[in-house]
């Protein structure tokens, strides 16, 4: 039995032209959007395969999480969860094609901040690989910016 990599589960994805555009969004201050997308889809490929869930859904939900171009002026970020990034995904996911389980792992992987808590396996190993990474994309820009800059930007001149 041939184990499937992980590029072969998001091939299509990654040659398409409007995922290629995430690189040109930051994702959490020095991270573009399509690099994070990369690493959670990674993670939660592997999480799959430990966990014995279904690695196709777990793997794209997680490269597909983040599908979105910036926030809409009309949404705010954490005032309205229902307006949240998430919900731009859900959309761009919807209408790629992909199916229901996939957009459920989507729709889920902010919550608490989105009122649907994760029901499957996929959707808990999508919301735990992307937490994971968010720490690591984080940790990474301020070793890049310094701490004192990181100070700076967190908490402004004092």
């Amino acid at each position: 039995m041939t184990i499937k990599s992980y590029q072969e589960y998001i091939q299509d994805l990654l040659e398409h032209e409007d995922i290629q555009r995430l690189r040109d969004t930051n994702a959490h201050w020095r991270r573009d959007r399509l690099t994070h997308c990369y690493a959670v889809g990674k993670l939660s490929y592997r999480l799959a395969r430990f966990f014995h869930a279904n690695v196709t859904v777990a793997t794209r939900a997680g490269f597909v999480h983040d599908w979105y171009h910036g926030h809409q002026p009309d949404r705010k970020r954490f005032v309205n969860p229902d307006g949240h990034h998430f919900r731009q995904s859900v959309e761009a996911a919807s209408e790629y094609g992909e199916s229901p389980a996939i957009v459920d792992a989507i729709r889920t992987h902010m919550w608490p901040w989105g009122r649907k808590m994760p029901s499957t396996r996929e959707a808990w190993i999508v919301w735990s690989a992307d937490n994971v990474i968010w720490l690591v994309d984080i940790w990474q820009s301020i070793k890049m910016i310094g701490r004192d800059r990181a100070k700076e930007l967190l908490y402004g001149n004092r």
